[in-house]
């Protein structure tokens, strides 16, 4: 977070040489104005009245001046207290030489020396800016000196010392002034550098945050948005201050019916099929903006399901020890008695309802024991093409099906994903089992197919069959425990599939546009997730 670290110099140099340029600005302004008014004949006519040619040569003279240091100011050429410092001696020492040309004090252009002392002591912190009224002061004696001691006129020594003392009061007044306005701007500065840390960190966090956050204003346009909401709901920077209902409808809608009723609750959505299911807080400003906050209830259920996962582990590891023991002993029993010698047809009935049902529920334990052998996610890289290939080989191998029933199509051979190895194995053995066993034999026409894609940042496996599909009965609770079509199955299977895949991060959805077909499609996010552990 260093780098959000931001520090203002109490002395700005921007500030200073920004000022620098505005009196440079008046300077060329006041000589224009004094050239002008000469040449021109305009009131005052004081000016020049002592010496004309010597007002003319000055004055010409001080115009090309302030447009060098106007330029040489803009520039910056010379170190700013340096060049300050010059400028202000040369406005001294040419209103000097403007005063005796027009006829001396009596004139009141010394009122002109004290810009200048007051430029001096904005631009010059400390004695410099004595330094500056001392200078104007000991001009403005000279002047009066020169007057008396070559009888140029009635010398008032007095508009002399009232003048210097004015000067040395301007300078410490505008010291002091300009010491308060400096502390004060730099209290300013302190504050403003506080507020753009504060609004730094605040962005920082936010965007990182793995909550989605979106503004949107009363007319339902996007304001603002982190880059979790962006992720999960698939905009981008460009959909800002666009309208939501443009860019995520159903949201949108949903937002617009929580504002006419506070105390309505929004529903989990998905902004597209290929992105995980969102849950939806809001909160109202004051401005009448909405504030959302965007989860990701994938997430949250992933980190649920591992906590299931573990705790399923060992009740069920009770449950084989209390239940398969009487189990056996109910199955030996029920073998026993159908081996009997005065057993007949209907004790044999009986008894193979008595095995047939202890294998079912032997078969129930061991699947749930399936489902507490890995208590955790123990996430590896894997290289899905090669994968695959190895893993369909070796469900044909074992199933012993004609290899042209069920085919792989691999449409991105480079992705690899960030799972549980041993997981998604079994999830995938379960699909490619159910899909073999709904597949129908048909003539020229594959089975069974798998097929590998990857679009933007998550890759999708579809187990694809040519059966009937899921009915509309059981397409509901597909993926609840014990509900099952297969003669004999015990529901378990997907449920299973379905709480690995979520202890993954992956999706697991049965997808009904495949005409004539069946096809599960698992959902996969190509980065590393950071709460697989």
């Amino acid at each position: 977070m260093a780098g959000l670290n931001i520090q203002l110099d109490p002395i700005n140099d921007a500030t200073s040489w920004r000022s620098l340029t505005v009196f440079a600005g008046y300077r060329l302004f006041l000589a224009a104005i004094l050239l002008a008014v000469f040449y021109l004949g305009l009131p005052p006519g004081f000016l020049g009245e002592s010496n004309a040619s010597l007002y003319s040569v000055v004055s010409q003279l001080y115009f090309l001046i302030a447009v060098a240091l106007l330029f040489m100011t803009l520039q910056r050429w010379v170190p700013f207290t340096t060049q300050t410092k010059l400028q202000l001696v040369i406005d001294i020492v040419v209103i000097t030489l403007l005063i005796h040309a027009s006829g001396g004090l009596k004139t009141s252009l010394g009122s002109l020396l004290v810009v200048v002392v007051v430029a001096g002591g904005v631009l010059m912190p400390g004695r410099l800016s004595l330094f500056i009224a001392a200078i104007a002061t000991l001009a403005i004696l000279l002047e009066a000196a020169y007057s008396q001691v070559f009888n140029l006129g009635i010398t008032d020594y007095s508009d002399a010392g009232i003048l210097g003392a004015t000067f040395f009061a301007t300078a410490i007044l505008t010291q002091i002034l300009s010491q308060k306005i400096a502390e004060s701007q730099q209290l300013a500065d302190e504050r403003a550098a506080d507020i753009i840390n504060l609004a730094m960190l605040n962005e920082h966090i936010i965007s990182r945050m793995q909550t989605g956050v979106l503004v949107v204003n009363t007319e339902g346009k996007i304001q603002l948005s982190n880059r979790a909401a962006r992720q999960l709901l698939a905009i981008d920077d460009t959909h800002k201050t666009q309208l939501l209902k443009h860019c995520v409808p159903e949201l949108g809608e949903q937002l617009w019916q929580w504002r006419q009723n506070m105390s309505r609750s929004f529903m989990p959505f998905q902004a597209t099929p290929d992105l995980p299911e969102l849950a939806i807080n809001a909160m109202l400003l004051e401005s009448g903006e909405s504030v959302l906050y965007i989860e990701n209830s994938a997430a949250i259920s992933q980190q649920a399901q591992q906590l299931k996962l573990a705790s399923l582990g060992q009740l069920t590891a009770s449950i084989a020890h209390e239940v398969r023991n009487p189990l056996g002993a109910i199955s030996h029993a029920g073998e026993l008695l159908s081996e009997a010698k005065d057993a007949g047809p209907e004790t044999r009935k009986l008894t193979d309802i008595i095995q047939r049902h202890s294998a079912r529920v032997n078969n129930i334990i061991e699947t749930i024991l399936q489902m507490s052998r890995r208590k955790t996610v123990d996430p590896t890289v894997i290289v899905l093409a090669s994968w695959l290939t190895q893993l369909m080989a070796e469900f044909i191998n074992y199933k012993q099906v004609p290899e042209q029933d069920i085919g792989l199509v691999i449409k991105a051979p480079l992705a690899n994903v960030y799972l549980d190895a041993e997981q998604l194995r079994q999830v995938l053995w379960n699909l490619l089992d159910n899909a073999w066993h709904y597949s129908r034999e048909k003539d020229g026409e594959q089975r069974v197919g798998v097929v590998l894609a990857l679009e933007g940042e998550v890759v999708s496996i579809d187990v694809i069959d040519n059966g009937p599909g899921v009915s509309e009965t059981i397409l509901p609770v597909l993926f609840e425990p014990f509900q099952s079509e297969r003669q004999g199955g015990t529901g378990l299977g997907l449920y299973l599939a379905r709480e690995l895949c979520q202890a993954n991060g992956v999706r697991l959805n049965y997808v009904s546009d495949k005409i004539e077909k069946s096809c599960f499609r698992l959902h996969i996010p190509v980065k590393k997730q950071e709460n697989l552990k």
